[in-house]
């Protein structure tokens, strides 16, 4: 039994007018937009080769094309903030776009966006400004009135100001996360986090971003009251957090987390797959742990590295490019050393791991969490570890965990979509909201495919490039 299904597609010959008017079309390259370049200064800093500088210029251009609304620090929405933005409580608006013009995004066709800088808290307590948009769905899931709300946590872009999604055209995620819930009917609340998007405090110093603790990574713990009712929260490490701060902060509306493919523990993670993810979290750690010298934690070519970074606000692309420049493929065992081992095998280092640890810890369910067995950058064996502590430790709580056959980093969302928007269904009904059974439990999808898993496409190998020409859009 087969449903068959048409749509006739009819050119649209009207967007081409700009070719029947005699414009001279032009070939739109992916760095369009920025002229961006290394001064000799900075290249000799590093030692870089012609080829890694050149390298890192065309990522650093790639990724500026892709500003939806220019520099953040250009941007008074990032920048300029109200007065009581130095007492305003923890949760509170402190300013609002409403509408946003999204022609400047690469945004799926009938969704809205809007913007928003709410307070939020440090690991400390210290009271932080963080930016945010919102996507609006055309229909509400459901059919009703008000689209229910599902708060979204993304993973790692990179720990500078420009690397958050709110000014991106493509939100960074795109179709693994908020396209796809907005497009399923679901407003969505994406925060930028702490350090990313609004630069500075109201007092003008620099906000650090707190890469590698999901505790505070977790910050739509604070989402706007007006913004509450019905919540979830997902984005890995970021979700699994969530679910643990519930525990005390007991946030009104919150009704589960899906946790895809996360870090559970970061230093595990960092000492058995890559070394490069500490190079990250150096400065976070000294937010909390202020004692220690920048030294102590980075080699010396670590520190040129990361003040580079920081002078031209590298994010991904750039950032991997770089490392990879200077460090090598193999992150383990790179060519040259970036962090220290001595720091490693600190005490600092278990403390910074049991304070950011996703796992083993008491939390509010029901939580999802899904893991593919092909992710090259979280072992699933990582992840199942942390599972089995949490069930181990709190078998009356709710966790469902999906092992993914032969899904990636990122594919593991697109291959369970149909999973969690029938949980979250579950949740936003009557049936999922009061009538569920406290327990842990564990099941592998990838069995019923109807071909062979390795015919399937792995991680994605394309990205959403804004069009400069309607010729591109045909």
């Amino acid at each position: 039994m087969h449903l068959h299904i048409s749509s006739t597609l009819l050119l649209p010959l009207g967007s081409l007018a700009s070719i029947a008017s005699g414009k001279l079309l032009k070939p739109q390259t992916n760095t369009f937009s920025s002229n961006f370049t290394l001064t000799d200064e900075q290249i000799a800093t590093l030692n870089l080769s012609s080829s890694a500088a050149n390298n890192i210029n065309v990522a650093a251009q790639f990724e500026r094309s892709n500003w939806a609304t220019g520099s953040v620090f250009g941007d008074p929405f990032y920048t300029h903030l109200p007065p009581n933005a130095t007492s305003a409580a923890a949760g509170s608006v402190l300013k609002a776009q409403e509408f946003i013009n999204t022609s400047t995004y690469t945004l799926a066709p009938t969704l809205a966006l809007s913007r928003i800088v709410y307070q939020s808290k440090t690991l400390n307590g210290t009271l932080v400004p963080v930016s945010a948009y919102i996507l609006w769905p055309y229909m509400p899931r459901g059919g009703g009135l008000v689209a229910p709300l599902v708060s979204w946590g993304h993973g790692t872009t990179g720990i500078y100001a420009e690397c958050a999604p709110s000014h991106i055209r493509s939100l960074s995620f795109h179709f693994s996360g908020p396209y796809s819930l907005a497009l399923a009917g679901y407003a969505v609340v994406g925060t930028d986090y702490a350090g990313l998007g609004a630069p500075f405090y109201p007092d003008g110093k620099n906000i650090t971003h707190e890469y590698g603790h999901r505790q505070r990574r977790a910050t739509t713990c604070y989402t706007p009251p007006k913004l509450r009712t019905q919540l979830f929260h997902t984005g890995g490490a970021a979700a699994w957090a969530a679910a643990q701060q519930q525990v005390d902060a007991k946030v009104p509306g919150f009704m589960g987390s899906i946790a895809a493919a996360p870090v559970t523990n970061s230093f595990e993670f960092f000492t058995t797959q890559s070394k490069i993810g500490l190079v990250q979290a150096a400065q976070a750690i000294r937010l909390v742990f202020p004692e220690i010298p920048i030294s102590s934690i980075l080699t010396d070519v670590g520190e040129k590295f990361v003040d580079l970074m920081g002078i031209i606000q590298s994010c991904n692309s750039v950032f991997a490019t770089a490392a990879m420049e200077l460090a090598g493929t193999d992150f383990l065992h790179p060519k040259v050393n970036l962090t220290r081992d001595e720091f490693v095998n600190s005490h600092y280092s278990k403390l910074w791991a049991d304070l950011t640890v996703a796992g083993g810890k008491d939390f509010q369910g029901p939580m999802l969490v899904l893991q593919g067995t092909a992710d090259h950058i979280l072992p699933e064996t990582l992840t199942a570890k942390y599972v089995n502590k949490t069930c181990e430790k709190y078998p009356q709580n709710e966790l469902q965990y999906v092992k993914v056959n032969s899904a990636g980093h990122v594919s593991v969302v697109y291959a369970t979509q149909q999973i969690w928007l029938e949980w979250l269904d579950q949740r936003f009904s009557k049936r999922g909201r009061f009538d569920r059974k406290g327990t842990c439990s564990q099941h592998e999808v990838g069995s019923t495919a109807p071909r062979p898993l390795e015919e399937y496409q792995g991680e994605p190998n394309y990205f959403l490039e804004y069009s400069l020409d309607s010729y591109q859009v045909a």
